[in-house]
């Protein structure tokens, strides 16, 4: 239900000038607290009243943030934060700066930003105006909503991004072989029996590797399973188990979707499980999480949950190591992402399955065609051999 924030009382005893002349320039029709026309001001409202508590803590903090730029883009430009200022000539301003140069770059050079990531900037904009607009005070916005004259970035066409079977072959063979990259070789090592790094969990992570590639999970899903989650827990049951499941995994828009688990996920999860969770587990406070950190890592959480951008870190180390062995460059990833997993299990589950929509929702999590078809694109080799004899 819409309700008038409240406004401050005017306390001063004679009439402000410099307020009055203000007050003409922005055109207002009543007195306002300095504080009715901040941007910041509104945005802490927004943000307690609508947003906190009410998104998850994931989206909570990319809202915050995508706000946040446009707070201080807004004050570098135009020296103030007025909300009454913002027009949609500032809002189309920030957009094409954002698809300019709305990243940084590895040489902490400014990039470009993404179509998509910049129109999910729009959105929280427009979301924010959206509420602005239900609950300012008459002739805060004069002009009305200023974002909705600014129209969203094209997107490009979708890219295929599943692997090949040959691709993912060679990825399992590097991740067989995982514990002999993380061996120490030094010459003091020589003659003794092989022994990892301290911080190295190969173990570990052939697991997540192969939950990603066998289930399609999303980095922030996998990272947020709970031990509880995974039926059995037991490793000797889990792999003979051909039911083992996730259950209750948490996916975007609160969806929540039970996954089920391949042979090489089930045994790569049971040897985990069995042989280096138990001491990562032993040194964390509350450990729940299914995946933990190495307990001699020094900025680790207490908890040793993992965070998303350590799976980016684990994936794409796999993509280096596979590179390092091809001579061939074709052969050659080049930067190996989570999200490659999705769409090649995607694909090959959309193959399995006969193309079965309902299916494809349960286990990806997503309702959306475009993405559905995204996802389900086929490699360039496949796609090729499709119009060969035609």
């Amino acid at each position: 239900m819409s309700q008038q924030m409240p406004r401050s009382a005017d306390q001063s005893p004679e009439p402000n000038r410099a307020e009055i002349t203000s007050r003409k320039v922005v055109s207002l029709s009543e007195r306002l607290d300095p504080a009715d026309d901040s941007l910041t001001t509104w945005s802490e409202r927004y943000l307690d009243l609508a947003v906190r508590g009410v998104r998850s803590a994931e989206v909570t903090g990319k809202i915050t943030r995508h706000l946040q730029r446009f707070i201080a883009w807004t004050t570098s430009g135009l020296g103030h934060d007025r909300l009454s200022a913002v027009t949609p000539r500032e809002v189309t301003a920030w957009r094409d700066h954002l698809a300019a140069a709305g990243n940084l770059g590895r040489d902490g050079k400014p990039a470009p930003m993404a179509a998509a990531t910049v129109n999910n900037h729009l959105a929280h904009l427009s979301a924010l105006f959206t509420w602005i607009t239900a609950h300012a005070p008459a002739g805060l916005l004069r002009h009305g909503d200023p974002t909705k004259k600014v129209t969203a970035l094209p997107l490009p066409a979708p890219q295929v991004r599943s692997l090949s079977a040959a691709q993912v072959r060679a990825i399992k063979n590097v991740v067989d072989r995982i514990e002999t990259f993380h061996e120490l070789k030094g010459r003091r090592h020589r003659g003794t029996s092989p022994r990892v790094h301290a911080h190295a969990r190969p173990v570990r992570d052939r697991a997540i590797i192969y939950l990603l590639f066998g289930t399609g999970l999303r980095r922030a899903e996998l990272v947020g399973l709970d031990l509880d989650q995974l039926e059995p827990i037991h490793p000797d049951r889990l792999r003979q188990a051909k039911n083992a499941r996730l259950t209750d995994v948490r996916g975007k828009g609160r969806t929540s979707r039970t996954v089920f688990l391949g042979r090489d996920a089930r045994q790569a999860l049971a040897e985990y499980l069995q042989l280096e969770r138990p001491g990562d587990a032993a040194a964390s406070t509350a450990p729940t999480a299914l995946f933990l950190s190495a307990a001699s890592v020094a900025v680790r959480h207490p908890h040793g949950r993992m965070s998303p951008r350590s799976i980016n870190t684990i994936v794409s180390e796999i993509g280096r190591l596979h590179d390092a062995q091809m001579a061939d460059p074709d052969r050659k990833f080049g930067t190996l992402r989570p999200h490659d997993a999705r769409h090649t299990f995607a694909f090959g589950l959309s193959q399995t399955s006969g193309h079965n929509r309902a299916e494809l929702e349960r286990r990806l999590g997503h309702a959306n065609d475009r993405y559905l078809r995204l996802y389900t694109n086929p490699p360039d080799d496949i796609a090729a051999s499709y119009v060969e004899d035609l």
